[in-house]
This record gives C-alpha cells, sequence and structure tokens, in this order.
C-alpha cells in the first residue's frame, strides 16, 4: 500500500486483480478446509521449508532489496531482511510444541470438585492476509509470516508497491518450496494493494502508515475481517535531569539513524531539560561524528527512500526555519563535503530545536532523520502536552531514578516502552508489540503473542458432577435459590452500604 494516503475504499469492483486475488483466496481456503485439523508436523515442516527458503536464498533476496533501496547499507539490510526473520523462523519451530499446548483454566465451583474441567485450545483462522511496508520489504512480511504458519494457517503476502524487485525474487523463491495453496505473493502495483485489503481474509495484518492503515481498516470493513495494524507516529523521548547526556546521545543516535529514521518506532520527539539542552546538543553530535564519520558521506549512512521523501523533509525543515525555530545539522562538517547530497537522497540529521506547535516539524510523523526538540522545566507539563497528543507506537524515558521512569509511565499512553534506550522492547519476542489508538491496532511478536494473534482461542469447557448439582438454577425456584442468589445479594448491597464513601 502506498504511503499516499490514496484512497482503498472505492466500490466494490469485479477488476482483473481482484477476480485474480479472489481465486486465490479461494485455492487457499479450500485447501485449509480440506487439510484441517493442522498437525504439529504440518507446521514445524512449513516452518522449516520458509528457513531453508531465506537461507538458499539470501543472496538474490539482498541484491533485490538493495536494487529497490539502493542508498541502503548492505550490511544493515542483511541484517534486518535475511538475518532477524531467519531467527524468528528458528524461534517459531523451537518452541511451536509448547504454543500449541491447550491453556488450563479454572473450572467453576462445585462442578471442579466434580471433575469439570476448562481450557483454551488455540485453533487456526484459516487464511491470513499480511500488508507490508516498504522501509523493510522482506522484514514486514516474513516476520508476521513465521507466527502465522506456526499457528496452522495458509498466508498471502503483499509486499509494498514500492519495492517491485523485492517482491518480485520473494514470489520465485517461495515458489521453490511452497505451492500457492500454502502461500503466495500478491505483487503489483497500487491496485494491487488495494484490491488485496478487499479480500475477505480470514485476518488481515497491515504495516505502514496512519493514514492508509485507516483506508485498510475501510476496505475490510464490509467484510467484517479482523485487522491487525501496525502503524506509527511521533514516539516520543523523555531525557530526565539526572540522565547521563553522553550516554542518552550515544543510544539515541545509534537507534535514530537505523534505516536513515525510516522505522515506525524511530525517536521523533525530544524532551530535555532547560538546563541540559546545551551540553546535551554537543554529546549529539560528537556522537554523531563519532558514529558516521562524515556524515551523508559515510557509506554507512542511510539515504531515503525516493527523492520525493528527501524533498518532504527538506519542506518540513525549512519550514521549521521560516518559522523562527533553531534548525541544527548534527554531526555535519562541510569540510567532509557536501552537509545535504539531495542526488543519493542523503539528508543529513537535523535537529529542530522549540519549533512553534502549529509547524509541520511539531505535527506531522517525520520519518526520516529529523528530530524535534522541546526544552522543558516541568515534567508534569511534559506529561500532559504527550496525553493530549495522538498517543504514540513508542515512548522512551531516559533516568537512573526508578521513581521518575514511573511517574512518567503512570501520565503517558503508549503502545510500548523502552527505559533507557530506544526501540528495545520490539526485541523481545515474549512482549507483545503494537500500538494504541492512532498508532496501532491489536498486538502480535515473533514469540507467543504472534502465535495468539493469529489463532482463535477456542474456549472449551467438560462438565462434571451429577444433575442434581444445577437444580438451584432451574424452575421451580424454592428456598435454595433464595439462600444462595437472593441472600448472597442482599449480602454484598449490605456490605456496599457499609463502605466508607472514600472506598466507593
Amino acid at each position: 500500500m502506498a504511503e499516499d494516503g490514496m484512497p482503498v475504499s472505492q466500490a466494490y469492483d469485479a477488476s482483473p486483480q481482484l477476480a485474480a486475488l479472489n481465486q486465490l483466496l479461494t485455492l487457499q481456503r479450500n485447501a485449509f478446509l480440506s487439510e484441517y485439523p493442522v498437525s504439529l508436523q504440518t507446521r514445524q515442516d512449513r516452518l522449516d521449508r520458509a528457513l531453508a527458503m531465506l537461507l538458499s536464498f539470501r543472496k538474490p533476496l539482498l541484491d533485490a532489496v538493495m536494487q529497490d533501496f539502493a542508498q541502503r547499507g548492505n550490511q544493515w539490510s542483511l541484517l534486518t531482511e535475511i538475518f532477524a526473520p531467519v531467527q524468528v523462523f528458528q524461534s517459531a519451530r523451537k518452541n511451536l510444541r509448547r504454543w500449541m499446548r491447550p491453556q488450563r483454566r479454572s473450572a467453576p465451583m462445585p462442578f471442579n470438585l466434580f471433575g469439570a474441567r476448562a481450557e483454551i485450545q488455540y485453533q487456526p483462522l484459516g487464511v491470513v492476509g499480511i500488508m507490508g511496508a516498504w522501509n523493510a520489504p522482506l522484514n514486514l512480511v516474513l516476520v508476521p509470516l513465521a507466527t502465522t504458519l506456526a499457528a496452522g494457517n495458509r498466508a498471502m503476502l503483499c509486499p509494498s508497491d514500492m519495492m517491485p524487485e523485492s517482491a518480485r525474487v520473494l514470489e520465485e523463491a517461495l515458489a521453490a518450496y511452497f505451492d500457492r495453496s500454502e502461500i503466495a505473493v500478491a505483487r503489483g502495483g497500487l491496485d494491487v494493494s488495494k484490491a488485496f485489503a478487499r479480500l475477505p481474509f480470514d485476518h488481515l495484518m497491515f504495516t505502514g502508515s496512519p493514514q492508509v492503515g485507516a483506508l485498510v481498516m475501510e476496505a475490510a470493513a464490509p467484510n467484517l475481517t479482523p485487522v491487525t495494524l501496525e502503524l506509527g507516529g511521533k514516539c516520543p523521548v523523555i531525557v530526565g535531569p539526572d540522565a547521563d547526556v553522553a550516554e542518552v546521545a550515544q543510544r539515541l543516535i545509534n537507534t535514530k539513524t537505523m534505516n536513515g529514521g525510516q522505522a515506525c518506532l524511530a525517536p521523533d520527539l525530544l524532551y530535555v531539560p532547560k538546563q541540559s539542552a546545551d551540553a546535551f546538543i554537543a554529546e549529539l553530535d560528537k556522537a554523531m561524528h563519532k558514529l558516521y564519520p562524515g556524515s551523508t558521506q559515510n557509506p554507512n549512512y542511510c539515504g531515503l527512500v525516493s527523492p520525493r521523501y528527501y524533498q518532504r523533509l527538506a519542506a518540513i525543515i525549512e519550514d521549521a526555519r521560516e518559522l523562527g525555530a533553531q534548525v541544527l545539522s548534527i554531526g555535519a562538517d562541510a569540510n567532509d563535503g557536501p552537509i545535504n547530497d539531495a542526488a543519493q537522497n542523503r539528508l543529513a540529521l537535523h535537529l529542530i530545536v522549540n519549533p512553534p506547535a502549529d509547524s509541520r516539524a511539531a505535527t506531522e510523523e517525520l520519518f526520516g532523520p529529523v528530530w524535534v526538540m522541546t526544552t522543558y522545566d516541568d515534567a508534569e507539563q511534559v506529561c500532559a502536552s504527550l496525553r493530549r497528543m495522538p498517543k504514540p507506537l513508542g515512548l522512551y524515558v531516559f533516568s537512573k531514578n526508578k521513581r521518575f521512569s514511573q511517574y512518567v509511565l503512570d501520565r503517558t499512553f503508549s503502545g510500548g516502552v523502552t527505559l533507557n534506550d530506544a526501540m528495545f522492547h520490539y526485541s523481545v519476542p515474549d512482549l507483545p508489540f503494537g500500538g494504541i489508538g492512532r498508532s496501532g491496532m491489536g498486538a502480535y511478536s515473533f514469540g507467543i503473542e504472534g502465535f495468539r494473534r493469529f489463532s482463535h482461542a477456542r474456549s472449551v469447557y467438560k462438565q462434571g458432577g451429577p444433575q442434581s448439582l444445577m437444580r438451584v438454577m432451574l424452575p421451580p425456584y424454592g428456598k435454595l435459590f433464595d439462600m444462595m442468589v437472593r441472600g448472597g445479594l442482599d449480602k454484598l448491597a449490605k456490605k456496599q452500604t457499609a463502605m466508607p464513601s472514600s472506598r466507593r
């Protein structure tokens, strides 16, 4: 799905793309129903084949990503697009048997005394649609694919239409190891993405911008397709008064420059105590020089995905400058070459200090090497300001004081939190990952939370005990009913009346 926010919610049509995708969905659903139930061995086999596919096609897949996203480091692409999904498939294969075990729950009294049992059995959904984004074209379809397969589902993948070569080679690689009735790739332009979002999947997962996420959800609504939306927003950083600004600067430079800041969890807003601001800026500059000597001329410095994205951020910077904000180039030295390199879509890391509240920098998700820094005196004012903003995907707090960190957590909202670093909560398999409000809907991970996201938690109850235990709940109602039901309610009402008003 393109990031432009082009509409996907037009009237249902019989376009060739939609007809072909519907046929593919029917093929997968029929195959799923014929195979059901999906055994542990079948799921393990699919995870093994997916892992083998990634390993055997790792070079052509990496070459394809580098062709689509030329201004990105080869090593970073290898780590993100190949190594990370390999780890996820390995983890799913290792833990699958444990994930599939029914989960015991408490049965009600007194039936449990006579053998009643309650449990949750995790059941495959059927066919899952996975829509990825351009900033990690393989990772964002393959990572959820691992837990989709582990849960026993079939899958249709729709990589970003901005990454055509990546999608083409991924389709070729999967076809070498899977039948189209198991896993298939839908590739093409915006028309394919729009048709894909309209399909009646058993579950649809989308990663991308909030604007396009809203359109995907609208397209899925006529089919009542459940959706998981992994979106973004302006992820804030709060630097505590006691924080070591040199260490904070180093950690933030490390995370902000990953993929050129083109990540949904990239830190966007910096809140720094006024008394620490100058020292913090100096440390940012020092950390940037150390990590990327030469700034935009450093071969490991990631450029923006296209000229359009470069021009958009350049316009945001210029808007802030015209409105009177201080704009600084971090780690950029004209002696090393051009500070900005438009020919390579490489924009130096910029810091916009205290921009007006209505500026583009303060209101739009930046999604690139641009930061907004606001200085503060009172942490409560910062928290109050964040509460009024759309809820972000991530929140980062730097402080040695646990009470300060908890103070911030108690007074703010976010999808997830990393303390004393940024983005790292995403790396923990056993933590659910997802947004809240405008930053997303639903949570998954590459651990058990992902397995459960793509499963139906089916409640199963086995009755125990004689029929006479049900007597109190059946007509004609008599003294036993009055004693247990009416008597119980009367007792609770008296207790509530006697409770002090401050505790109600």
